[in-house]
């Protein structure tokens, strides 16, 4: 497999996980602590990075004070704030309808990257990402949505958009310490620093560190942390050897995925819009590689 190949393959496994995690999230949401739930995602995100870390590449890695201090800013944001932003949405809003807002991440990235001159215009870039995150639209536009359009989960689309926003910013300004450091110390030094700053954030605002919840609570807790570590790791391995915004247009299987196991939950056959989101992200998919390719 061509590393194009592998950092897309990397670039998808994100989107799957990034729409499975959500699902659990909101099932356990009620129950835990916006500010908690981040903490045990990234406590159990760190944990799993420290083996292979310690095996493989800690000790041949040599982060520069300003640089390490700037990962650890970005991780700050990239982990935490985001992840604080995101629960609390989905307190309010389902998990289908917090993975359509963060989908349209692809779109913020590509914007901004051509305003700050990062990346160069691609019409057939811009144009699959829109038809990707098109056809997440057109799946959740006419269920979802509807859930969306009273007052009371406006702050919860606030807090989405932030979250998005966020992302997006972060994505490019990650992109020259993944090519002067290599992906796993990178990603561990910048979730570290996030779940410092959770942890003092917890204690602040008298969010328990370690609730009291029942083994199957617990098991959605340690997949949202295994899919954390390992999403993350691969989101920063394809951010170094892929454009920014080619990297988060698989964001758009996230909705995909999160409403695709709500239907398995709902033991639904799948409808005919999610048939056809399939297609349409697919496709968009495929138009936004395809200049990379060439």
């Amino acid at each position: 497999m061509t590393s194009n190949r592998m950092a897309m393959a990397a670039a998808a496994t994100v989107g799957i996980l990034v729409g499975a995690a959500l699902v659990s999230s909101q099932a356990i949401s009620a129950d835990v602590a916006p500010g908690t739930l981040a903490f045990l995602r990234y406590g159990v995100g760190i944990v799993v990075l420290l083996l292979p870390i310690a095996v493989f590449q800690f000790h041949r890695v040599r982060f520069t004070g300003k640089d390490a201090a700037a990962i650890a800013l970005l991780g700050i944001f990239q982990f935490a704030v985001l992840m604080l932003l995101l629960n609390q949405a989905l307190t309010r809003l389902s998990a289908t309808i917090c993975a359509l807002v963060f989908s349209t991440m692809p779109l913020w990235t590509v914007c901004l990257a051509l305003l700050t001159r990062r990346e160069a215009f691609a019409a057939d870039k811009l144009l699959g990402v829109g038809l990707a995150v098109g056809g997440v639209v057109y799946l959740l536009n006419a269920s979802a949505m509807q859930g969306a359009a009273h007052g009371h989960v406006l702050a919860g689309l606030a807090a989405l958009a932030g979250a998005t926003l966020t992302g997006a910013v972060t994505s490019l300004l990650y992109a020259p310490y993944l090519r002067r450091y290599a992906a796993l110390p990178t990603c561990a030094l910048a979730m570290g620093a996030a779940v410092v700053f959770l942890s003092v954030f917890c204690l602040v605002t008298a969010q328990p560190l370690i609730p009291a919840l029942t083994a199957f609570q617990w098991g959605h807790v340690i997949f949202i942390g295994l899919s954390s570590g390992v999403g993350y790791f691969c989101w920063l391995w394809a951010l170094g050897r892929m454009d920014a915004s080619r990297v988060v247009a698989f964001q758009a299987l996230g909705p995909v995925t999160a409403a695709l196991i709500e239907g398995l939950m709902a033991r639904r056959w799948p409808p005919l819009p999610l048939v056809a989101s399939l297609a349409m992200v697919a496709g968009g998919l495929v138009l936004a590689m395809w200049r990379g390719r060439r």
